[in-house]
């Protein structure tokens, strides 16, 4: 496994390899080719990380002079031996919160790449147990994603463009998560940023699609903004951004106590100034509140768009900055901590419950993915670090799978005659119409294969033991039971609830009662229909589908059909949505079982107590929710009927369904507010700036016309008229050079006369 460890900045060089090759090589103008290469970088890229992972795990580390060694991972909050027999050391007073520290790096490799003044600024590789657990979730994830697109992108023209932009995406993510310091974290950040911008608007001829794109763009960017000052705060405090624990480096213990205590300008200490600017970027990047109203548009990109940044990558990155960075958050005295913890436990309710009013099957699990990154933000926030990785790693496998199937789902429906009749009209109003719940049922006989794997992520999501989501999910609250966070606990047990009920409630409308899309609920587009420039040159019907494929009638008809890659992707996701949570396993008999503990031992981090009395509640929870949807499977006679709950409470079923109007409410203050300031900046730069421009041209242009008339008439025409007049007269002059004898005779007599002249009348006066 050493070799693993050697060459794993080769991790992030596959997928960006197959960018590039897709980008600058004819491959780009063979779909297949291109979709085949990515996969097949992508599938290097996952057995690099899993056997840098395997190796992680058995306490390899890489000297630096290139030689393997084994080093046992300490576990702190312990002392003596586990019972494991790895050795452990005394954890700190529980009281200083600066106590928490990241097991030794296995992996470091570094080069010099700028100067800074007498130093270097060094960028590389920095590989500790939970990078190589995250490059592990991150490639399988992203693999199974770029498998299903495959085929679920096989009629797009532009199919090789679409591997290309999410093969930089997971290069950019497998950067960020190995970067060994927070600039180059930062870069590959940013490069996401730009990925999800240009895959949420891939589908660029709709309005819809490149209007959420430029939302997304510009929310994220404020809290980037933010994050960037509170990196050059850092560095101006530890004149370094490097990860780790020695001198000199973000992590080191002096430094952390020192700007514990040392306060600045605002009289809150540099620790929670840092941390809570730093954590503005996972505002955004996750998108918390307020932040998160770019979420649920961020749908209107492909399926395994959608999949990629709601589960692998994109939005995990915002969680993984805060875990990455813990121990400056924990270095306060509990404010940043405080606020880490409350954004994400109102954020897992408030998304919990417009989730209820939805009927977007993508829209529903965008507010799912809302809600349970709040979940780990919150575990975050009350100290549960190693629940709130382990969820995030969990929750990256059955909600990639969700929002897989759900694209199973919508391209079987866009395939029914009903919804290929409306693609001729509206090809966006045939996507709305298919991602409406309301138009589905009994799809569990139409698409086996997706009832089952999608019902093992639903288990998974709704905390169903055995199941992934039941084990990190049952974590954190027992973290927050255990330490006394009873407000954050109660909020997380509601949001739990209601998150039984609405994946429920998606489940039994979806998967069963009647069939209800022989008579869809259409939907009405609110703007003139896009006219599609991106068919096949050899299609012909002029219909469109979410994945801007051209609807073929004689391919589908009225069949229901599961492709082979994409149905592959969603087994093995869902293998993971059922195994994963294994990998942690508290411990529950007398005798250890494969999985005990693993991750936190992995982690270097005391293991939780498994506590009955929480895993009780929590299962409960989830039997309520469950049972509270369950009525739902015949919820619906036809499409057109109202949602049971919108029936009992019509006007707070509207404020749900409409988001709480937050978007609204933004667009009346944000948004006036950035209209009245772009009217007055328009003001001032038509009548102050364009006038100081316009004067300043002018003034330069008088300038320009007195000195061309200086120009001319002192400095070009003087000196032509001098060499002219030279010219001239060295012409006649000239002319008395004849050559002849006598004429020069005549003009010696005449100077002779002349001469006698001055000679005789001029000298003597």
């Amino acid at each position: 496994m050493g070799l693993f460890l050697q060459y794993a900045w080769m991790i992030p060089v596959f997928p960006l390899l197959g960018f590039a090759l897709i980008t600058l090589t004819p491959i780009r103008r063979s779909k297949m080719a291109s979709g085949w290469l990515a996969i097949g970088l992508m599938l290097a890229a996952t057995i690099f990380a899993l056997g840098l992972l395997i190796g992680v795990a058995q306490g390899l580390h890489l000297d630096e002079d290139g030689q393997i060694t084994v080093v046992h991972t300490e576990v702190h909050g312990a002392e003596g031996e586990d019972e494991h027999g790895v050795e452990t050391v005394a954890a700190e007073d529980e009281d200083e919160h600066h106590s928490f520290a990241f097991p030794e790096a296995n992996v470091v490799q570094r080069i010099a790449w700028a100067p800074t003044g007498m130093t270097s600024f060094e960028m590389g590789v920095y590989v500790d147990p939970v990078v190589a657990a995250m490059l592990a979730m991150v490639t399988i994830a992203s693999t199974c994603i770029h498998l299903f697109s495959l085929g679920y992108m096989a009629t797009n023209k532009r199919q090789s463009r679409f591997f290309s932009f999410i093969s930089l995406f997971t290069a950019a993510m497998l950067v960020m998560t190995m970067a060994d310091n927070l600039l180059l974290f930062f870069m590959a950040w940013e490069i996401m940023g730009l990925c999800s911008y240009l895959l949420i608007g891939f589908l660029f001829e709709r309005p819809q699609a490149y209007r959420a794109a430029v939302k997304a763009f510009l929310t994220t960017r404020v809290g980037d903004v933010l994050m960037l000052i509170g990196l050059v705060y850092l560095y101006t405090q530890a004149g370094s951004l490097a990860l780790g624990m020695g001198e000199g480096q973000i992590f080191n213990t002096e430094f952390l106590e020192r700007i514990a205590f040392e306060t600045n300008a605002l009289g809150m200490s540099h620790a929670t100034a840092i941390a809570l600017l730093l954590f503005c970027g996972t505002v955004g990047k996750s998108a918390q509140f307020p932040l998160h109203v770019w979420l649920p548009d961020a749908m209107e990109g492909p399926t395994p768009v959608s999949a990629l940044i709601h589960a692998a990558t994109m939005v995990a990155a915002g969680v993984f900055l805060v875990g990455r960075t813990y121990p400056i958050f924990a270095a306060d005295d509990g404010t940043a901590l405080f606020w880490v913890a409350f954004i994400g436990a109102f954020t897992a309710l408030f998304a919990a419950i417009i989730a209820v009013a939805q009927f977007d099957i993508k829209r529903i699990l965008a507010y799912s993915t809302l809600s349970q990154l709040g979940f780990m933000v919150a575990a975050l926030g009350i100290g549960g670090w190693v629940a709130g990785i382990f969820h995030l790693l969990t929750h990256a496998f059955f909600k990639a799978l969700l929002f897989l199937g759900s694209g199973s789902v919508i391209h079987a429906m866009e395939a029914t005659p009903k919804i290929e009749e409306i693609h001729h009209k509206d090809e966006y109003a045939a996507q709305q119409t298919a991602q409406d719940i309301r138009n589905m049922g009994d799809l569990r006989r139409r698409l086996p294969w997706t009832f089952w794997t999608y019902t093992a992520g639903y288990l998974a999501l709704a905390g169903i033991v055995p199941f992934a989501g039941f084990w990190s999910k049952d974590e954190i609250l027992a973290d927050a039971f255990k330490n006394g966070h009873w407000v954050v606990f109660g909020v997380l047990v509601v949001a739990a609830f209601l998150t039984a009920f609405y994946m429920t409630r998606q489940w039994r409308v979806v998967f069963f009662g009647a069939y209800r899309g022989d008579n869809p609920l259409v939907f009405v587009n609110p703007e003139a229909p896009a006219t599609p420039t991106h068919h096949d040159s050899d299609a012909g019907t002029g219909a469109y589908d979410e994945a801007g494929r051209q609807a073929d009638h004689t391919q589908h008809g009225n069949r229901w059909h599961e492709d082979p890659a994409m149905t592959a992707s969603l087994v093995v996701l869902a293998s993971f949505a059922v195994t994963a949570g294994f990998f942690n396993l508290p411990s529950l008999f007398p005798f250890t079982v494969p999985g005990e503990h693993w991750l936190s031992s992995l982690l270097g981090q005391e293991a939780l107590p498994f506590s009955f009395v929480v895993a009780g509640i929590s299962l409960l929870v989830a039997v309520a929710g469950i049972a509270a949807g369950w009525f739902y499977a015949n919820a619906f006679k036809t499409a057109q009927d109202r949602d049971p709950l919108e029936a009992r409470a019509a006007g707070l079923f509207a404020v749900l369904n409409n988001k709480f109007y937050i978007d609204e409410i933004y667009a009346l203050t944000i948004g006036q507010l950035s209209s009245g300031l772009t009217k007055v900046w328009s003001w001032i730069d038509r009548n102050i700036l364009d006038r100081i421009v316009n004067a300043t041209g002018s003034f330069t242009l008088f300038l320009s016309r007195l000195n061309f008339i200086v120009d001319d008439t002192l400095l070009n025409d003087g000196p032509d008229t001098l060499a002219r007049g030279t010219v001239d007269t060295g012409d006649e002059v000239r002319k008395i050079q004849t050559g002849r004898a006598q004429d020069y005779v005549g003009l010696i007599f005449i100077g002779v006369i002349v001469l006698a002249l001055v000679y005789l009348y001029v000298l003597p006066g």
